[in-house]
């Protein structure tokens, strides 16, 4: 019996060695295959998340493109509420390579994000508003990116020694100054991204002279 087993031992041994190497291959190719997939998976992250670029065939405005805008309602903080609208319009033509495609006088709309009165203390009012697009010719949105905050000056008095005391007392009584912006008042907006105009530069020209000449025509006899 035991001259049996003694014999067996080295057989159960190269089997267990068989099936070892047989075993191993299978890992390997399995391991690949996940690293295949994973990687395929990244790849089609990146695609997705890559941003959108503008045509190369197409007229745009650049990124970073500054446009002067004025104010075409006056505002105060002191009747002034948040989220009010106001109205202003551009102040200079925007061109590409030498078409105009935002005129002078353009209107767009902004929001008021912030008002604040006056009040005691001598805190002075405070206005914020913002301005997020503008329309071309052709009805593109273009983003743009303005924040514009006025705080009006605080009245409080300084003074040294005994008449400090004086000073405060009074301005317990006595409100800052509200924030005026006058009709007309520049305010300096940028656009945030390049937009694309979705027309070739070639066409640009023909394309804003046709929306430029739709215009109502009144006849006076």
């Amino acid at each position: 019996m035991k001259k049996a087993l003694i014999k067996l031992v080295p057989v159960l041994l190269c089997t267990a060695i068989l099936s070892f190497i047989s075993i191993n291959p299978i890992l390997a190719d399995s391991d690949t295959t996940t690293s295949s997939f994973a990687a395929a998976t990244t790849s089609a992250d990146a695609t997705t998340s890559s941003p959108a670029t503008v045509s190369s065939k197409h007229a745009y405005i650049p990124a970073k493109t500054k446009i002067e805008l004025a104010l075409l309602n006056a505002l105060d903080s002191k009747t002034a509420h948040t989220g009010d609208m106001l109205t202003l319009e551009t102040l200079d033509n925007i061109q590409i390579n030498g078409v105009t495609v935002i005129p002078s006088g353009t209107i767009t709309t902004g929001k008021i994000t912030k008002a604040v009165s006056a009040g005691a203390f001598g805190k002075g009012g405070k206005l914020e508003f913002s301005v997020t697009s503008i329309k071309t010719l052709s009805g593109i949105d273009v983003p743009l990116s303005c924040n514009a905050s006025y705080v009006a000056t605080k009245q409080i008095q300084s003074s040294n020694g005994i008449d400090a005391v004086g000073s405060a007392f009074q301005n317990l009584f006595s409100s800052g100054s509200n924030v005026q912006c006058a009709v007309g008042t520049g305010i300096e907006a940028t656009v945030t991204t390049d937009t694309d105009l979705n027309v070739s530069i070639t066409d640009l020209s023909n394309t804003m002279q046709t929306v430029k000449t739709n215009n109502i025509n009144i006849t006076i006899k």
